[in-house]
């Protein structure tokens, strides 16, 4: 592995348990996916705004991930998210950036897109955290 190339993380047990997919992933950025079932959608069969919103937050902890320092953990501290029209198609695809990488604060903004259409956009912010004692 050459020093620009980053290892891809693995997936968090929550991104797995929802279907959520690393696309792309380099310094500062990631790109997830998500393949739509039935189960991610609400009572009205549009798309669950909690999906929108985990799978901006998801793209956006893979990001930060990897520019942290090493050895270090973070967690999501705010998160805001604009809809901008309902998701019509059978996947989302959300392409996260670190805009700011400070000591323990990290910025990111996040698109979120279904059939080549913006359907979100995200910004979230990120602090180094301690592990928790289980």
């Amino acid at each position: 592995m050459t020093k620009t190339e980053i290892e891809k993380p693995p997936m968090s047990p929550y991104g797995e348990f929802l279907g959520i997919e690393i696309v792309e992933f380099s310094a500062g950025k990631a790109t997830c996916s998500i393949e739509l079932k039935d189960h991610h959608l609400n009572n009205g069969g549009r798309v669950h705004g909690g999906v929108l919103t985990s799978l901006a937050d998801t793209a956006a902890g893979v990001a930060v991930r990897s520019v942290r320092p090493e050895g270090k953990l973070s967690a999501t501290t705010d998160l805001s998210i604009s809809f901008i029209r309902p998701p019509r198609g059978n996947s989302l695809l959300a392409v996260a950036e670190v805009i700011h990488a400070g000591r323990q604060l990290f910025r990111c903004e996040i698109a979120i897109y279904c059939e080549d259409k913006l359907v979100a956009k995200t910004t979230a912010t990120f602090m180094l955290v301690e592990p928790l004692n289980k």
